[in-house]
């Protein structure tokens, strides 16, 4: 693989606890389709140790034109390409150290540069789904073996959580790199838009695995049906497309599936509606921001 044919990379950094690997298993389903287009996906465990040495021995420096080539041909090998997609949610930092001095991804600047400092002269553009923090800190609380709150949330006013301020840091950092946005409480209806901007396949193309988060959350019979549904109608476009799915989802959708409880120390009910209220007007502030592609399920 030769720098000069200029790929892109792709850096979809999470965040952590929202799509869980979904964009690699989906995306694996059309890997024809990739490769017939010089795109090519690489599941972590098949880049990460190649990332980390170099970044270790690079400690935030520029990687050379040779380094650069050197740790493209080991991820790439002989393949010609136009996309590379890296998806992994560690760039974003240790979930557990979400809340680090009290802020929210205080580190996801710089370590996503570090990312961008071994690819200097490769064109990047990054991909971010958010969540309600009121949703999100939680989880990633209950995930730990040592639940420690204090630890964990270092002082941190939940109520002062901003995905702006991570977005705002993400672009200071990485001013060559656009971002593209979305919301994981969006994903299940726009999950074909969000394959088809990470892949830069944006024309009409069905993607194999575009109802797979959509069908995790419906019943079974629910999810069958829309499937034919759509296959039945290939003329539809994807605002279309887009109508169905939300029909579907009101009509089928499992409760279960999508009612999450919160369990954090001190986090009562009305506080998370606060929260929640100021994610929601947090998200308008993002839609707006220069620099940044928002995906919006009411497009």
């Amino acid at each position: 693989m030769d720098m000069q044919s200029n790929p892109t990379i792709v850096y979809h950094i999470g965040a952590p606890f929202t799509d869980n690997d979904q964009m690699i298993w989906s995306l694996r389903k059309d890997i024809n389709l990739l490769v017939d287009k010089g795109i090519l996906l690489r599941r972590p465990k098949a880049f990460r140790p190649l990332i980390s040495q170099l970044m270790d021995r690079l400690d935030g420096a520029e990687a050379s034109t040779e380094d650069q080539q050197a740790l493209l041909e080991s991820i790439v090998k002989d393949l010609e390409i136009s996309r590379l997609i890296l998806s992994d949610a560690s760039y974003m930092g240790d979930p557990g150290e979400m809340l680090k001095g009290g802020g929210f991804f205080a580190d996801v600047g710089p370590n996503v540069r570090s990312l961008r400092q071994l690819f200097p002269d490769v064109p990047g553009e990054i991909f971010l789904c958010i969540r309600n923090p009121a949703l999100l800190v939680p989880e990633a609380f209950n995930a730990l073996k040592d639940k420690d709150y204090e630890r964990f949330s270092n002082g941190a006013d939940l109520l002062s959580l901003r995905w702006s301020d991570v977005i705002d840091r993400l672009q200071r950092a990485n001013p060559d790199c656009p971002i593209t946005v979305w919301c994981n409480e969006d994903t299940p209806i726009i999950w074909p838009g969000i394959l088809g901007k990470v892949t830069g396949i944006e024309d009409a193309t069905r993607f194999a695995g575009e109802l797979d988060i959509i069908c995790s959350i419906m019943t079974e019979d629910g999810g069958a049906r829309l499937k034919a549904y759509l296959d039945a109608r290939p003329q539809f476009t994807e605002k279309q497309r887009r109508s169905i799915r939300t029909i579907f989802l009101e009509k089928f959708v499992l409760e279960d599936a999508i009612e999450e409880e919160i369990d954090l120390p001190g986090l009562t009910e009305a506080m998370a509606d606060q929260i929640s209220e100021a994610y929601e007007d947090d998200v308008s502030v993002i839609a707006q921001m220069p620099g940044v592609t928002f995906l919006s399920g009411g497009e």
